[in-house]
């Protein structure tokens, strides 16, 4: 077997199911304000309270339209490659709060990284992660499907992507320093676009050579990562923040109220899903599903309503939206269907709300 293409892990970080925790982690990283960071989660459909509750479940379409908005956040137009690795101080381990603690207590560096991509629901990763092993290094490799996203110029996207690329590459060389904390430094690191023109105005000090417009966004480290221990290799504690992540990442939220299970699902996605694709994720059938919601006062139906009514407002109140553009966003395909819901829910019509709210 040639030693250049021994896979030692892989996994895909993009997955569906996600909590909110990871976008608010890079508001933070990036030093966007609460109130900016609210205004950002309400335009991409998002109640404001969802920046106050860090396992508040999430879409990667949602995700990504937020990344995009961070995107654009930075002063002066910076790159999206400089702004992250002039926050790469502030990316490590604990970032990925309990699974991080899994992962730095683990027996190997394999084992650490198998866990990683085991729950890739509590990473918060945009790409496919491939961990190959050399005779000098262990490389890393990440790759991305281009996102599609509403009105949104292919120079946008670009930038999209090579934000995600290098927003997984850098909180990637974190963890593996955390992990493994052996001292060393990355042998290199390549990105598949042209070197930004504000590159010179990198700040941070480079933890390697940077190589751009190469063929793949990859990562190379030194430190073998392999069977041997791990400096705070602990069984027991490992097998405690694994068996915690287990349940987080089913996101069975046991502690919460059939109501506020089917609402947060509701919030997740734009447009919202069906019933039975809400009681899917539940782990439900319709009929049970129904019967818990109506022990609770309440059903699908007026939740739905609820949440349908308070998105379209935080829409309204974007003057950069028509009508029709917020009503299509909630999933009504003709205008006049998603007036006639909104007044329904209101009593004013939806050009009336939002002249009256401005």
């Amino acid at each position: 077997m040639n030693p250049d293409n021994t896979i030692i892990a892989s996994g895909n970080l993009a997955t569906s199911r996600r909590s909110i925790m990871g976008l608010l982690g890079q508001c933070a990283m990036l030093q966007v304000s609460k109130g900016v960071t609210r205004k950002i989660f309400t335009g991409a459909g998002l109640p404001g309270r969802a920046v106050e509750e860090p396992d508040f479940p999430i879409s990667l379409q949602q995700e990504l339209v937020i990344c995009m908005a961070l995107v654009n956040t930075p002063p002066d137009n910076r790159s999206p490659t400089v702004t992250l690795f002039n926050a790469m101080d502030s990316m490590g381990i604990e970032n990925l709060g309990l699974l991080g603690m899994a992962m730095r207590h683990a027996a190997t560096a394999i084992e650490a990284l198998k866990t990683c991509l085991a729950y890739p629901q509590l990473t918060w990763g945009h790409s496919r992660m491939v961990v190959r092993s050399q005779p000098s290094a262990s490389l890393f490799s990440f790759a991305m499907e281009r996102p599609k996203l509403r009105d949104v110029s292919a120079q946008d996207i670009n930038k999209l992507v090579e934000y995600c690329l290098v927003l997984d590459l850098l909180t990637s060389l974190g963890n593996i320093r955390d992990i493994v904390d052996s001292g060393e430094s990355p042998l290199y690191i390549t990105l598949p676009f042209p070197q930004p023109q504000d590159w010179p105005d990198l700040t941070s000090e480079l933890p390697c050579p940077v190589q751009f417009s190469a063929h793949q966004a990859s990562l190379a480290y030194p430190a073998a990562l392999d069977n041997r221990p791990l400096p705070r290799a602990n069984p027991l504690v490992f097998r405690s923040y694994v068996s915690i992540a287990e349940k987080m990442s089913q996101m069975l939220d046991e502690d919460f109220s059939a109501k506020e299970r089917v609402t947060r699902w509701l919030w997740a996605y734009t447009p919202p899903p069906r019933r039975g694709e809400i009681a899917r994720l539940l782990g439900k059938s319709e009929r049970s599903l129904t019967r818990q919601l109506g022990a609770e006062g309440t059903s699908y139906t007026k939740l739905l309503a609820q949440v349908q009514e308070e998105r379209a407002k935080n829409f309204l109140r974007s003057t950069a939206l028509s009508v029709s553009e917020v009503g299509y966003r909630l999933g009504y395909a003709e205008p006049a269907a998603f007036s006639r819901a909104f007044t329904q829910w209101t009593g004013v019509s939806p050009l009336k709300w939002r002249k009256n709210a401005n």
